[in-house]
């Protein structure tokens, strides 16, 4: 029985990358490919206006860019929530993170940050990030995240609290690409989410780029969120 249904939780994917920057595959392939691995949510979060990559999404294609999200839900969601987003590096060198506009990021689903407070990518600390997005008014989260690594030396309970305060979500990153040693980075943070319970919402994300196979991806997520007792943290869980 397909887990998402038997928990009776949604089957969610929020983090995909299509030709507006970085990926392979059309909006409508990703949502096709969503529907028809039976997920109830499935976000499309291009790479915006960050200079690490040679064409990411920019603000002028930003309309576009929505119309033809909110257009493949409408053609071949058949129900399902087609939800758009972006991915914004917190990098201050290849993003700039203090001229954001909000007046398109709130016209979106969900917004995510990668490399945040993170010294090995030169993520903006966690305390600035949350002065830099006060205009912001729809849910935002960090993506694959290696609490363990970047908060080695700090208590999980003090995280969950931080990001209780300024309203954060964490994903759940299911790509092989977030792993090391053998191990998922979710695995290694085990502890962090443990204390997201009551406080911090969650997601599952594949990152997904170049395999259409990878969309449907998060059985293994589902099951870490069941173990640690999360799956009531699921954004946009509607029960």
């Amino acid at each position: 029985m397909d887990l998402g249904k038997q928990m009776r939780f949604p089957r969610i994917n929020l983090h995909n990358h299509t030709i507006f920057s970085d990926g392979d595959f059309t909006v409508e392939e990703v949502v096709r490919s969503a529907r028809d691995s039976g997920l109830t949510h499935v976000a499309i979060t291009d790479h915006f206006e960050t200079e690490k990559l040679p064409s990411p999404l920019r603000k002028e294609n930003f309309d576009r860019y929505l119309d033809c999200i909110r257009s493949a839900g409408d053609s071949v969601g058949n129900g399902m929530k087609v939800l758009a987003g972006v991915e914004i590096d917190a990098n201050p060198e290849r993003c700039d993170l203090y001229e954001l506009p909000f007046d398109m990021l709130n016209r979106l689903d969900l917004v995510l940050f990668e490399f945040v407070d993170d010294p090995l990518n030169g993520g903006v600390p966690l305390n600035e990030l949350r002065s830099l997005v006060k205009e912001l008014r729809v849910p935002f989260g960090f993506c694959h995240w290696d609490m363990d690594r970047i908060y080695r030396d700090r208590e999980p309970e003090w995280l969950a609290d931080k990001l209780a305060e300024i309203g954060a979500f964490v994903e759940v990153p299911t790509s092989q690409h977030y792993a090391r040693q053998g191990r998922f980075l979710y695995e290694h943070s085990e502890r962090f989410y443990r204390a997201f319970d009551g406080k911090v919402k969650v997601s599952i994300g594949t990152d997904m780029h170049h395999s259409l196979d990878q969309v449907g991806n998060i059985d293994r997520g589902l099951r870490f969120l069941r173990d640690n007792r999360l799956c009531d943290q699921l954004l946009f869980n509607e029960k």
